[in-house]
């Protein structure tokens, strides 16, 4: 009920305003029992000592109505009212209820007057002389009684139309002869000024102990609850912070102190809070390892990771290149096969023409025309030879006669040949002093060599700058051309020009046999198709890299021997 009537309230309001409200009801039903019993007790006091006025009264108007002395009745009722305030009317009857006698003369000679009886079987006191054999067993009753009209004395009014009064009635006999009644009505203003002023004073003093009481009841609570504001306004300031850390800081920084003026509740409260706290705190910095943990086993797994993907992509593209580079032997070496059968049937069919030119230069008469054609036949048999053996070098796995070699002695001697047919070329050289011996064919070594170094001359048309460079190097697994990585000891040379530079589109197929980006019949498309292949069946790698516009550096390396030159 009290939570209705105090919505949303603090609990100070709340406790202040119930015991407020507990107290008042408690003062007033105090007031109503006791304003119940006293006026019990008063009105009961006040009936006896009507009783005993009346009766005093009576007894003298016994004798005057027996003696029919109706003017000394008169005067005796006058008297009495006017020795009592609280006599509102008097009127005597006699035994068929006719109104002898009457402070208001108009009431005289009749039987009903303006009081109305609530109930005269049930009288508020009732006293006899019967019980006790008297010789005159009068009655007397009082009734409680509500008037009829305003009962006035002069200019005043002694009592108010429809007011409750006490109609007191003597039942008067003589020497045992009934003589009629006599009716006093009695005013009860006394016990109601009685009555208000006894709540006045017990809800006045109710209510100031009542003030008393919340006063004391305030300081006791404002002195048990101001640890918990105390406690509330720390917790207020929580909810400010935004971080999650600082959060954790400012809770791990309050401290609550028991006090031995609090009371049981505040310090369970506390307690339950420090427990609370302490459970966040450790939490959170459990969370915390967790996460700093998990962010480094993170930081190691992407690591982990990021090596294992590398490793795969390496693995991948190393499986590329080398399906590349097996797709690539394959095609050469079906190529191949077929190159080394077509150049051994030229190689039959050149011989035949090579005889039958020299029997028309045999049979032919001196200065006769056969005999220039014939020559120019076997001339062309013998460049026809040259390409076949270009042919053959590229087809044939093994070598013709290996053996140690020193790479900047070739380099030398083929430059000193090259070099008179392209005198308007500006050669540079780098040779190693102390280069590496390789086990080859000194014949297909200079024909690498010689092919490398017309195809840079025909790259650079008009004049430019040749350099050859030899060098020692030391492979560890390094990329040297598309399909492969090597590892060893190699002895490099590399010829570079300053040309046209090759389409990066193109140089994926410039090994390739018989292509070629010359127009027809000026290339065969044999001369860099020979190179892979020569260089591959040493056991060595062929690398270019070019720049449209910037030139060319071809590269060729070779395995060296485990001693080298002197």
């Amino acid at each position: 009920m009290l939570n209705k009537i105090l919505p949303q309230k603090k609990l100070q309001t709340k406790l202040l305003v119930s015991v407020f409200i507990i107290v008042s009801l408690t003062i007033v039903s105090i007031t109503a029992v006791v304003n119940f019993i006293v006026k019990k007790q008063f009105q009961q006091t006040e009936l006896n000592r009507i009783y005993y006025e009346s009766n005093a009264l009576k007894t003298r108007i016994g004798q005057l109505m027996y003696g029919q002395n109706f003017r000394s009745l008169m005067i005796a009722l006058s008297n009495a009212k006017t020795a009592n305030p609280a006599i509102l009317y008097f009127l005597l009857t006699d035994t068929k209820g006719t109104i002898l006698i009457a402070d208001n003369e108009t009431l005289i000679g009749k039987h009903q007057f303006f009081v109305a009886s609530q109930d005269k079987k049930d009288p508020l006191y009732t006293n006899t002389d019967r019980a006790k054999g008297a010789i005159s067993p009068d009655v007397f009753n009082i009734y409680l009684s509500r008037l009829t009209t305003d009962i006035r004395d002069k200019e005043s009014v002694k009592a108010w139309n429809r007011e409750m009064i006490f109609d007191a009635i003597w039942e008067i006999s003589y020497l045992g002869e009934p003589m009629g009644a006599l009716r006093v009505g009695f005013s009860r203003q006394e016990i109601k000024q009685h009555l208000w002023m006894l709540t006045g004073v017990m809800l006045g003093t109710g209510f100031l102990v009542l003030l008393v009481t919340l006063f004391m009841i305030f300081w006791v609570i404002r002195l048990n609850m101001s640890p918990l504001a105390s406690f509330v306004g720390k917790l207020s300031l929580l909810h400010q912070d935004l971080g999650g850390q600082n959060l954790r800081n400012n809770l791990a920084g309050i401290s609550l102190e028991e006090k031995e003026t609090e009371v049981e509740e505040i310090r369970n409260l506390k307690r339950a809070f420090l427990n609370i706290r302490d459970l966040f705190v450790s939490n959170w910095d459990q969370l915390e390892n967790h996460r700093r943990n998990l962010e480094q086993m993170v930081e190691e797994r992407t690591v982990e990771l990021n090596g294992i993907n590398e490793q795969l992509t390496l693995q991948v593209r190393e499986r590329k290149e080398i399906e590349s580079r097996l797709l690539t032997v394959q095609k050469l070496e079906a190529i191949g096969t077929l190159a080394g059968g077509i150049a051994h049937e030229f190689n039959n069919l050149f011989m035949a023409i090579t005889g039958y030119a020299t029997l028309i230069q045999k049979q032919a008469e001196p200065g006769h025309p056969n005999i220039g054609k014939a020559e120019k036949i076997r001339q062309l048999v013998d460049t026809g030879s040259q390409s076949i053996q270009q042919l053959l070098g590229f087809a044939r796995s093994g070598k013709y006669d290996p053996g140690p070699l020193n790479l900047n002695g070739v380099l030398r001697q083929n430059l000193i040949i090259f070099s008179r047919s392209r005198k308007d070329l500006e050669i540079k050289t780098a040779y190693c002093p102390d280069l590496w011996t390789i086990q080859a064919d000194r014949s297909q070594m200079e024909q690498v060599i010689m092919n490398l170094l017309l195809n840079a001359s025909e790259a650079m048309p008009e004049k430019g700058c040749l350099q050859v460079e030899t060098q020692n190097v030391v492979l560890d697994k390094k990329l040297v051309s598309r399909g492969k990585r090597v590892s060893g000891r190699f002895v490099l040379f590399c010829i570079k020009d300053e040309g046209r530079g090759i389409d990066k589109e193109i140089i994926p197929r410039i090994f390739d046999p018989f292509f070629t980006t010359k127009h027809m019949g000026v290339g065969t498309g044999m001369g860099l198709a020979s190179v892979f292949g020569i260089t591959d069946n040493h056991g060595g790698i062929t690398t270019v890299d070019s720049k449209e516009g910037k030139g060319s550096v071809f590269c060729v390396y070779l395995p060296a021997l485990a001693s080298k030159s002197k």
